[in-house]
């Protein structure tokens, strides 16, 4: 009798181990899956448009988008490709290939994160799917990255928000020979200057504009 009482204690306590087990891997499911809810308005657009230096006959185009949280910590970022050769190994024609993708700051045009490819990736949250035309991340300040040295660093999205608020950055895509091939504004929406005043209001923009690196 004391052994099947025993039994039922061992396994009514390892029913509630696996129920633990299982309820934190469906909370950290649901969290991965709650970090790539888009909303349905972005906060800034970039529509993306050609240099003047892009070679003649280029076909590429891409829109990005951008969703900042309330309090300024996080920027998700949705970038979408035509007609460019993500991964560079999709096509033997290499003059559609995308070498290299940033955002940068438009007083100087420093870097302010390198997303893709040279000299780095430093979005600790970048997802590349190459065949669905489609780079996104999560631009936070976990991100920075001040190894490259000036010009080529990834800067903390705190100290870039007054720029992302006035319309002072802008998404570069790089094609064949790390040339710019395709560049965009990012500019802020209805969605995006509203959040962008509350955070004004409390203060968060103050350090944002960078000195000349």
């Amino acid at each position: 009798m004391q052994t099947k009482r025993s039994m039922l204690v061992f396994s009514l306590a390892t029913i509630l181990a696996l129920s633990a087990v299982s309820v934190i891997s469906l909370q950290e499911a649901e969290a991965a899956d709650d970090k790539w809810k888009f909303k349905k308005d972005p906060s800034f657009i970039a529509t993306l448009s050609t240099v003047p230096s892009t070679p003649e006959g280029f076909e590429g185009t891409a829109t990005a988008k951008f969703w900042l949280d309330k309090n300024g910590e996080a920027l998700k970022y949705k970038i979408s490709i035509d007609n460019m050769d993500i991964s560079g190994g999709a096509t033997s024609d290499t003059s559609d290939d995308v070498t290299k993708l940033h955002l940068h700051e438009s007083h100087h045009g420093a870097h302010v994160l390198n997303v893709y490819k040279a000299p780095g990736e430093d979005d600790n949250n970048l997802v590349v799917k190459p065949t669905k035309g489609i780079i996104k991340g999560i631009w936070d300040d976990s991100d920075e990255n001040q190894t490259y040295g000036g010009h080529n660093n990834s800067e903390t999205l705190t100290s870039q928000l007054k720029n992302l608020c006035e319309g002072e950055l802008f998404t570069m895509i790089h094609g064949a020979g790390g040339a710019g091939v395709l560049k965009g504004d990012i500019a802020p929406t209805n969605e995006g200057e509203k959040i962008c005043k509350k955070l004004d209001k409390k203060g968060l923009l103050d350090g944002g504009m960078e000195e000349e690196h």
